[in-house]
């Protein structure tokens, strides 16, 4: 599984976890209530991604009209993929673990909830939401510091390896992972 995807895994278990322990939620099958979490996480993932694989290719097709605009290859992409979102009726909210997308999600979950014959919910739709993005920030704050003693770990070493070289991302990689086992998060097994 990519670390982008053991992360979506991660967070729909978070937000599973939260919700099923105090019985905000009851599931008939809690690993299939798991399950829904992530396939609405994992579907808003690959919509962005097509929406910036899209968005790319006219620059590419496009790549004199930018550079004559003297338009950033940043802002390029950012305004194509609000207008293709716009077009497509998609909401264009923020990077993965933003406040705003977690509030984005936290309506698709709780719709979920709230339409899904195999669940049942024991507090009101505020609170349930609060617990959601709640969860969101807490997967937010893992990813920063697991991301901070990677980093940690990587200078530490005797000799500078710097960061963008084929070493630092393996070894960014290796540690990644070796913090994720060390933290339960990760089976050693799935280990890529």
């Amino acid at each position: 599984m990519a670390k982008k995807h053991r992360f979506l895994k991660i967070l729909a278990d978070r937000i599973a976890d939260n919700l099923l322990r105090d019985e905000i939620v009851i599931a008939d099958n809690p690993e299939e209530f798991r399950e829904k979490i992530y396939q609405i996480l994992y579907d808003d993932y690959r919509t962005e991604k097509e929406l910036e694989e899209e968005a790319e290719k006219i620059i590419q097709e496009n790549s004199d009209e930018v550079f004559y605009r003297g338009v950033s290859l940043h802002k390029a992409r950012k305004l194509i993929k609000e207008k293709l979102a716009k077009e497509r009726g998609i909401p264009v909210v923020g990077s993965p673990l933003s406040r705003d997308k977690a509030n984005y999600l936290a309506g698709k979950i709780l719709k979920l909830i709230l339409t899904d014959d195999t669940l049942d919910y024991t507090e009101e739709r505020g609170v349930i939401r609060g617990i959601i993005v709640k969860s969101f920030e807490e997967v937010s704050k893992l990813r920063k510091e697991i991301d901070q003693r990677v980093r940690e770990k990587i200078a530490s070493h005797s000799r500078p390896i710097y960061e963008g070289t084929p070493e630092w991302y393996a070894l960014y990689n290796r540690y990644y992972n070796e913090e994720l086992i060390e933290r339960g998060l990760l089976e050693p097994e799935e280990e890529m």
